[in-house]
C-alpha cells in the first residue's frame, strides 16, 4: 500500500515476535488454521472519507461529499475535494483508474443514508482504505474487470486511538462492507464492482516438507540467540557485536539499539542520531549514521534478517501454490501472460546488462536467486493478509513469487520495455504456481517534490519550504549541489561545504518523515542537479507527479521555465508557478532584536550583510546573514538569540559544532567539520543517496546490504 496506509509487515519484519511464535504462525498456515486470511490485491491505493452537510440549528444531516487522500498531508488538510481530486489526476497515465474508481465508490456511497455515512465516517474523521483495480491500467496482475476493494477503516481524529475506539472503527467498517459489498456501478461504458475484503480458503499442505524445511532454517538462523528470543534480540546481538568491533561506547550502543528497534520510545527520550554522535571520533560518528539514520536503519535490519525473509518466502510459495484470485476469471491464462512478460523482462534486462548497465545485472541476479525457476510464478493472486492473533490488530502479509516478478517487470517497464505481450502464448501450464508480493507495498503513483539548492548553510526559511512541500507530496527530495570550486565561507574564512550542509539538514529535518536529503555528485548547479534527478536517467517512475521547489518571492519559479523538456516522458510536472510556496520571514522577536541593535548603531547591525547591501530586506531569510550570525553567536548573546531564529533554539549548539565553532556543549572531535558519511536517507557511504520504496534509484555507493554482509563475514560477527 504505502502512502497513508504505511507499510504492512512480513513476519520477518516484526522484531517483537519470537522465533517460536513465527514457527507457530507458519504451522497454523500450513494446516489451514488461519481462517481470516484475505486476498492482497495489486491495484492503486486510495483513502476516502465522507463529510456531512448540516442545515440549521437542529443540524439536519443531508448528503455531503467525498474527501480523498493519497498522503499524510492530504489527511492533515481534511482531504481533497472532488474537484481537487479530479484535477490532480488530469492528464496522468493512471487518470482513468483513479477518477473512474473514485466515481464508482462515490456513487455507491451516495446510495447510503446521511445517518449511515455520518456513523461510518464520523464526518470526515475516519477514512476507508481501498484498492482500485483497473484492467486498462494494470500494475503486474491484469484483473478481469474494474473493481474497488475495501481494506479497512482508519480513524485520523486528533485523539490517540484507544482499544475501544479501534473496536468501534472495526464495527463501522463491517457496517460499511455490509452496505456496499457486491454493489455494481456503471461509470460511462464500464461496470464497476464494489467489494469488501475477500476471504481466501487456504489449503492444508499435502505433506510436512515445506513446514519442516522452513522450521529447520529458522532454527539454524536463530541459533545464536535461541528460539525463545525475539527477532529484535537477534538484531541487537548483531549490532552489539558490530559496535564492539568499532569500539563504540556501550552507553551509545544501548541508545543506538533503542533508536533502531524502538524509535517511538527513543524519540520520547530525546535520543537522535545527532545527539548520539556528539563527542565521538569521526569514524564512530559514521557508524552511528550508518546504523541509526531512519532509512539506513531499515536497510541494515533488513539485510541482517534477509535469510529469515527468504526462508519464509520459499514457504509462502508452497502455501499459495494453486490458490487463485477472486478477481481473475481465467487464472491459467493470466499466469501464462505474466510468465511471458517476466521472460521478456529478464531478456530485456540482460540486454541492458550486456550494454554496461551493472544495476540491471545486479537486479537480475538478486531476484532470480530468490525466484528460482520461472514456473514458480504460478498464481494470479498477489498474496494473503491476515490478523494474528485474531483480535490483536497485528496485520501480516504472506507472499511468494510475485515480489520478484514485480521487481523485474517493473524495472524493465521503467527502463523502456514495451508492456504489450502477444496474446497468443504457448507456455506449458503443467505446474500450478503462486505469487509473491514486494518487500515494499505498491505506492505508485506518487507526488515527489524536488527542492535543490546550495544551502550554504540551510536555515529555517529552507526548512519551512520543505515542510510545506512535505504536506503536499508523498516524498520531498532535498538536493544539495556540490560546487567544483570554493563555495561560500564564514566570516572567519571557514568554508561551508556540501557535507556540512548535509549534517545541518540532518539536524533540521529529523521530524519530517517523508523528507530525504542527498548530495549531488555531478552538478554544481542546483537546477542541473534537479533536472538530472527528474530526467530520463533519474529515479522518478513513469506515472509519478513532480513538483520543482520554488518560492513566490521575486517570481523565483521562473527559473524552471524550460523544465518540461528535462522531465522524463510519462512523468507529470505540476506547473512551477502553481506549486511555488510563500517564503517565510523572521519572527517578531528577531526583528525586535535587530531594531534594538540598529538603535544602538552596533557592529552586529551595521555589518549584517542584508543591511550593508542596502537592497535586501533584513526581515527575510538570507544565507549571507546566517553565515555572519553563526560566527557572531560565539561572541554575543544577542547574536546567539538571532541564530536561534535561523535554526531553532534546540539546534544552535549542534550547528556550531558541525561548523567547528565553540558552543555551550562539549566540543565534538576534530573531525566535526569534516565529511561524515550517512545522514537522513543517505546510504552507508557518502554521495548521492536515493529514497527507496518501490522505485529503482541510481546509487554510486556500495549497497548497504552488501556492506553489512561483508562486515559480518570479515569481522566474524556471527558464526
Amino acid at each position: 500500500m504505502g502512502g497513508v496506509a504505511g507499510h504492512m509487515a512480513h513476519l520477518s519484519e516484526d522484531t517483537d515476535l519470537t522465533f517460536n511464535e513465527i514457527v507457530s504462525v507458519l504451522t497454523k498456515v500450513a494446516n489451514a488454521d488461519i481462517k481470516n486470511a484475505t486476498e492482497k490485491v495489486d491495484g492503486q491505493n486510495l483513502f476516502l472519507s465522507w463529510t456531512i452537510n448540516r442545515d440549521g440549528e437542529v443540524e439536519v444531516a443531508r448528503a455531503g461529499d467525498a474527501r480523498t487522500a493519497r498522503n499524510a498531508g492530504d489527511i492533515k488538510k481534511g482531504g481533497m475535494t472532488t474537484d481537487e481530486y479530479i484535477s490532480k489526476w488530469r492528464g496522468h497515465p493512471a487518470e482513468n483508474a483513479f477518477t473512474n474508481g473514485f466515481k464508482a465508490i462515490s456513487a455507491a456511497l451516495r446510495k447510503l443514508s446521511p445517518e449511515d455515512l455520518d456513523a461510518i465516517f464520523a464526518n470526515g474523521q475516519r477514512y476507508v482504505n481501498m484498492e482500485i483495480m483497473y484492467p486498462e491500467n494494470p500494475n503486474i496482475i491484469l484483473y478481469s474487470a474494474p473493481n474497488v476493494v475495501l481494506h479497512g477503516l482508519q480513524d485520523f481524529g486528533e485523539e490517540d486511538e484507544t482499544p475501544e475506539m479501534r473496536q468501534t472503527t472495526k464495527q463501522k467498517f463491517a457496517q460499511l462492507v455490509k452496505l456496499v459489498d457486491g454493489a455494481s456501478i456503471n461509470i460511462g461504458q464500464e461496470e464497476w464492482q464494489i467489494n469488501g475484503p475477500k476471504l481466501v480458503a487456504l489449503k492444508k499442505l499435502a505433506d510436512g516438507t515445506a513446514l519442516n524445511q522452513v522450521t529447520q532454517e529458522i532454527k539454524k538462523f536463530a541459533e545464536p540467540v535461541g528460539m525463545d528470543a525475539t527477532v529484535g534480540d537477534y538484531v541487537k546481538l548483531v549490532v552489539n557485536k558490530y559496535a564492539d568491533q568499532v569500539a563504540l561506547p556501550p552507553e551509545v550502543t544501548e541508545k543506538l539499539v533503542m533508536l533502531m528497534l524502538e524509535p517511538d520510545k527513543a524519540k520520547k527520550r530525546g535520543i537522535t542520531v545527532v545527539n548520539l554522535k556528539k563527542g565521538l571520533p569521526k569514524e564512530q560518528q559514521s557508524v552511528v549514521s550508518k546504523l541509526g539514520a531512519k532509512t539506513n536503519s531499515r536497510k541494515y535490519i533488513a539485510s541482517v534478517l534477509k535469510p529469515l525473509e527468504n526462508a519464509i518466502s520459499d514457504f509462502a510459495i508452497e502455501v499459495l501454490r494453486g490458490v487463485k484470485s477472486y478477481f481473475v476469471d481465467d487464472n491459467d491464462k493470466e499466469v501464462a501472460r505474466m510468465r511471458a512478460e517476466l521472460e521478456k523482462s529478464i531478456a530485456y534486462l540482460k540486454d541492458l546488462q550486456s550494454s554496461g548497465d551493472a544495476k540491471a545485472g545486479e537486479l537480475i541476479d538478486k531476484q532470480l536467486s530468490k525466484l528460482g525457476k520461472i514456473e514458480n510464478l504460478a498464481s494470479s493472486m498477489e498474496g494473503i493478509v491476515f490478523e494474528y492473533p485474531p483480535g490483536s490488530d497485528k496485520i501480516y502479509k504472506l507472499t511468494g513469487a510475485f515480489a520478484m516478478a514485480n521487481q523485474l517487470i517493473g524495472r524493465a517497464r521503467r527502463s523502456g520495455m514495451q508492456e504489450e505481450i502477444d496474446e497468443e502464448i504457448d507456455i506449458d501450464l503443467d505446474t500450478e504456481d503462486e505469487l509473491d508480493d514486494p518487500v515494499v507495498d505498491a505506492d505508485f503513483p506518487k507526488t515527489i517534490a524536488v527542492v535543490p539548492g546550495a544551502y550554504k548553510p540551510p536555515h529555517k526559511g529552507h526548512l519551512d519550504m520543505v515542510r510545506k512541500y512535505a504536506d503536499l507530496a508523498d516524498e520531498v527530495i532535498v538536493i544539495i549541489s556540490k560546487p567544483t570550486k570554493q563555495g561560500r565561507t564564514l566570516p572567519n574564512g571557514r568554508e561551508v561545504n556540501a557535507e556540512d550542509s548535509l549534517r545541518i539538514w540532518e539536524t533540521l529535518v529529523q521530524d519530517i518523515s517523508n523528507a530525504e536529503v542527498i548530495i549531488s555528485k555531478n552538478h554544481a548547479s542546483p537546477i542541473n542537479a534537479a533536472y538530472e534527478y527528474v530526467g530520463d536517467k533519474g529515479p522518478i517512475n513513469i506515472g509519478d507527479t513532480v513538483i520543482l521547489g520554488a518560492s513566490t518571492k521575486d517570481d523565483d519559479w521562473k527559473r524552471w521555465t524550460d523544465a518540461e523538456k528535462y522531465v522524463k516522458e510519462g512523468v507529470k510536472l505540476i506547473p512551477p508557478e502553481q506549486s511555488a510556496v510563500v517564503p517565510s520571514e523572521h519572527s517578531d522577536k528577531y526583528v525586535n532584536l535587530l531594531a534594538i541593535e540598529a538603535e544602538k548603531g552596533s557592529d552586529l547591525y551595521n555589518n549584517m550583510p542584508s543591511v550593508k547591501s542596502g537592497n535586501k530586506d533584513p526581515k527575510q531569510f538570507h544565507a549571507s546573514d546566517l553565515r555572519f550570525v553563526i560566527v557572531e553567536a560565539t561572541k554575543s548573546d544577542v547574536a546567539r538569540k538571532m541564530l536561534e531564529d535561523f535554526v531553532g533554539e534546540e539546534n544552535v549548539d549542534n550547528i556550531l559544532s558541525i561548523l567547528g565553532l565553540e558552543g555551550k556543549v562539549d566540543e565534538m572531535s576534530s573531525g566535526a567539520a569534516g565529511s561524515v558519511t550517512g545522514g537522513l536517507g543517505v546510504p552507508l557511504q557518502s554521495g548521492s543517496g536515493r529514497p527507496k520504496k518501490r522505485r529503482t534509484r541510481r546509487n554510486e555507493n556500495i549497497a548497504i546490504a552488501n556492506e553489512v554482509l561483508k562486515l559480518i563475514k570479515e569481522r566474524g560477527i556471527l558464526r
